[in-house]
């Protein structure tokens, strides 16, 4: 998403003006079902990009949901999706919100050192977008139910990647989830790796005249 402008207010109060986006966002499409395969991709490579370049300037978004990417009516001369809402992004190295016990973030979607309190890292991004990812894919929140219980669910499990996805998109998803941030690709490694899924044809996963690939809804 772009940032035009920044000013104080007669205040003394920061004020962005960014663009605007007409259109809706992943939440929202979400709610119609499960996303093409190829369209994940897209949209993936997309966020993948962005997170790539707010990571080389220092910056770790903290809060990757599909509310915050947006998707625009008319894309035929840009991005697929635009990632937004860096309301509660910090640099790497701001001691007063990476330090340890403090919680930030969309519960269903945070990393699992995120869910400890640990500090942030561009590693917990990459996650939280291979959960977004996982669930445009099947419909399903992987961890749903309270913060509590999503929280205790990722620690105690890893995201259960669909066997009727094509290898590449398994081996994707299951490394961008590893419960080891030193396991998972850099957001720029990830966003390579999904712009070669772009063209990887595969039947939405509750297709129903797709005899090979069952309901997950």
């Amino acid at each position: 998403m772009t940032l035009f402008d920044a000013v104080s207010d007669d205040r003394g109060r920061g004020v962005l003006v960014l663009e605007y986006v007409h259109g809706s966002d992943v939440r929202a499409r979400l709610a119609r079902g499960p996303l093409p395969p190829p369209e994940v991709a897209a949209i993936g490579a997309d966020v993948a990009r962005a997170l790539a370049y707010i990571h080389g300037q220092g910056v770790v978004h903290r809060d990757i949901s599909p509310a915050n990417i947006l998707l625009p009516d008319d894309n035929a001369s840009g991005p697929t999706a635009k990632l937004t809402d860096l309301g509660i992004a910090r640099l790497v190295d701001d001691a007063k919100i990476t330090a340890t016990g403090s919680v930030i973030g969309t519960a269903g979607y945070m990393s699992p050192e995120q869910a400890e309190g640990r500090p942030a890292t561009p590693a917990g991004d990459v996650y939280s977008l291979g959960l977004v990812l996982l669930e445009c894919l099947t419909g399903r929140r992987e961890f749903p139910g309270s913060g509590v219980e999503s929280a205790v669910a990722r620690l105690a499990r890893d995201p259960a990647i669909p066997p009727a996805l094509p290898a590449a998109w398994q081996e994707l998803l299951r490394t961008m989830t590893a419960r080891d941030p030193d396991g998972r690709p850099t957001a720029a490694e990830a966003a390579q790796r999904l712009s070669a899924l772009v063209s990887l044809q595969a039947p939405a996963l509750d297709d129903p005249s797709s005899p090979s690939s069952p309901r997950w809804r």
